[in-house]
């Protein structure tokens, strides 16, 4: 008889049916944390911890980050696994809830007047996909996949108009914030190609260059022997880094951005959309350094960033290689040169190289998420063996699994993970439930790599979906 999941760990004696169950015990807890809304369900987002979570910034109830929104996409993917309709039905009613609920353009007009006076000083942070209004598009656009119900693309619609009526048109192009990152205005241009995708109406690819037009008015020529071009994407000062400093990394950075201009000419084929991924991916070549057989890309760069941050390097999917490679990867695609998948396999190499996914670091900790932490890198690892077919990529995905199992918790409800999701508070261990931050990863990360080894296809993660 096999040992029960959790008895024994490592990549010998965890087998492929674990990674369901280990997803339906997860479904099982943050169902038992859910909160009956008037039109529908929502979620505790950090349960059992003295402070309530969900009025910060970008721990929003709704979020895709590490709200509801964010919790029906792993919905979905249980559905798209089990084909047990229950799934979807709860996807719908986090769906319903949002609709009604979700604030509009006053959310914008309200955080632009007032995110530089809270504890987290950077606007774009509060407003954008992950954690303002829009992420509950994200999910109205997956569901709308299976359940044809205009409602949805309404929905998602007039999310979009709230941004837009909310910001300023420039000569330059559009902004709201002016915080340029993915996780900002930058991920407005992806999410007005979405509509686009959907509707076909040219209006909302126009949208999407706007904002585009505006982020390249901002880049820099790096200059002293370092190549192509970097976005100041924030002003990290003003959350305790070096003055002129910038995070080189996909969430909050130069790679992301590149991303977004990749993306964007896919679809509307102008030349400077083109050069400027080019640029962007010429600058991260640029700074990385080797590991080994592969290599790595700072976590900060530029500005006086002393000895603090000197050789140091986050392995996970917002700064580190899981999410830089995506810029690399979306190269290889639309131009067919293979010098980005090479660096896409460097990157990847620079993970293993340092240890992961079985061993922490610097910039891999117990954060058990899929934004920074091991759960991610089952995304990315099985994300990588269906473009090269190369087997090592998949085991990789199949460590890190293993790993993310074995440091899960069986508790009163299912099963959650104990960590810290900041980095520098590492005492502060909680439980979270969402997506990006929670329990809701891991398990959708799962589900992911044993729908590629039982031929299921699942919805892919939002950023994955414009591969």
């Amino acid at each position: 008889m096999r040992p029960k999941l959790r008895t024994v760990s490592g990549l010998n004696n965890i087998h492929d049916e674990d990674y369901l169950e280990a997803s339906l015990s997860i479904y099982n807890w943050i169902l038992s944390n859910k909160v009956e809304g008037k039109d529908g369900l929502y979620f505790k987002v950090n349960p059992g911890s003295e402070e309530d979570y969900s009025t910060r910034a970008v721990h929003g109830k709704y979020g895709l980050y590490s709200g509801s929104a964010g919790i029906g996409i792993f919905f979905v993917r249980l559905y798209e696994i089990t084909e047990d309709k229950k799934y979807l039905d709860h996807a719908v009613s986090v769906l319903e809830e949002l609709i009604e609920n979700v604030p509009g353009k006053e959310f914008y007009e309200h955080k632009l007047k007032t995110a530089l006076q809270s504890d987290l000083k950077v606007t774009g942070w509060h407003t954008g996909i992950y954690s303002g209004p829009s992420g509950a598009g994200i999910l109205a656009l997956t569901i709308y996949e299976y359940i044809q119900d205009k409602r949805y693309i309404e929905f998602a619609i007039k999310l979009g108009k709230d941004i837009v009526e909310a910001s300023t048109e420039t000569s330059d192009g559009r902004y709201l914030t002016k915080d340029t990152d993915v996780f900002s205005d930058g991920g407005y241009v992806l999410y007005f190609i979405s509509l686009y995708k959907v509707t076909k109406d040219s209006k909302y690819l126009d949208l999407a260059r706007d904002y585009a037009r505006y982020i390249y008015s901002t880049g820099k020529r790096a200059g002293a022997g370092i190549e192509g071009t970097y976005y100041e994407a924030n002003d990290l000062s003003r959350v305790g880094l070096p003055k002129g400093s910038i995070f080189p990394g996909f969430s909050h950075g130069t790679a992301g951005i590149g991303y977004i201009f990749a993306v964007l000419y896919e679809y509307d084929k102008k030349d400077w959309e083109l050069e400027g991924a080019r640029q962007a991916a010429a600058f991260l070549e640029s700074i990385s350094l080797e590991l080994g057989s592969g290599r790595v890309v700072p976590y900060l760069w530029g500005g006086e960033t002393g000895e603090d941050f000197k050789d140091k390097f986050y392995l996970g999917f917002c700064h580190g290689p899981a999410g830089t490679s995506l810029l690399f990867t979306k190269l290889f695609e639309i131009t067919g040169e293979h010098h980005y998948l090479d660096i896409t396999k460097e990157l990847a190499s620079g993970i293993l190289e340092a240890g992961a996914p079985e061993l922490n670091s610097w910039g891999l900790w117990n954060s058990y998420c899929t934004c920074c932490g091991t759960p991610g890198l089952i995304e990315y690892f099985e994300q990588l063996y269906e473009i090269t077919a190369d087997e090592k990529y998949l085991t990789a995905a199949k460590r890190a699994a293993a790993r993310v199992i074995a440091d899960s918790s069986e508790v009163d409800g299912g099963r959650c993970f104990f960590g810290h999701w900041d980095r520098t508070d590492h005492r502060n261990v909680q439980t979270y439930t969402g997506l990006y931050t929670g329990a809701a990863g891991p398990g959708a990360n799962l589900l992911r790599l044993y729908g590629l080894l039982k031929n299921k296809k699942v919805t892919t993660l939002w950023e994955y979906s414009y591969l």
